[in-house]
């Protein structure tokens, strides 16, 4: 990252930001997977 003179911190913002979204989409899709079958 130094070498293209990119901040480490600011480049890891949309990696971090994809993840979180993945992980809080495939939490809600399991939720109502598991609501769905209880009813």
């Amino acid at each position: 990252m130094n070498k293209f003179k990119i901040n480490p911190a600011l480049a890891t913002g949309p990696f971090v930001t994809t993840l979180n979204d993945i992980i809080g989409i495939t939490i809600y899709f399991l939720v109502g997977r598991i609501l769905y079958g209880a009813f």
